[in-house]
């Protein structure tokens, strides 16, 4: 079985202890009437799984959210991309919204971390990275 098979359907993985990364994921998910799942990082065991499947032993992919489809998985800023075209995708084909937690933890200690500070400080993490792991 291909690593694309499981991924007909993409799944973004997002931190789920961050307020306003949980926000994206849910209007990804909506905007895409339910096309793209949605999993948190730290208290889903799809997004564990997948990211069992995907990423090298010791890899820490906890640093950026990931859309992960037919084509690979694709992270924070190479992933925005790949989010616009799946939300189109999604509004011709729907499918199931998904349930999401909102948390709101950020660096170990909860804090009001949907301020509009740490909203940019967010933002400007994942304009500033970005990664690919496209599957063979």
């Amino acid at each position: 079985m291909s690593l694309s098979s499981p991924f007909k359907r993409p799944l973004l993985i997002y931190d789920d202890k961050c307020y306003s990364c949980a926000k994206f994921a849910k209007a990804a998910s909506v905007l895409s009437r339910g096309w793209i799942r949605i999993a948190g990082h730290y208290y889903s065991q799809e997004a564990k799984k997948a990211k069992e499947m995907i990423f090298p032993p010791g890899y820490d992919a906890t640093r950026m959210f990931w859309l992960v489809n037919r084509n690979g998985a694709h992270g924070a800023r190479s992933g925005l991309l790949p989010v616009v075209r799946e939300i189109i995708v999604g509004m011709f084909r729907g499918g199931k919204a998904g349930d999401i937690s909102e948390a709101c933890e950020y660096g170990g200690t909860p804090q009001s971390c949907y301020t509009p500070t740490n909203v940019f400080k967010r933002l400007v993490i994942m304009l500033s990275h970005g990664a690919r792991v496209p599957f063979e």
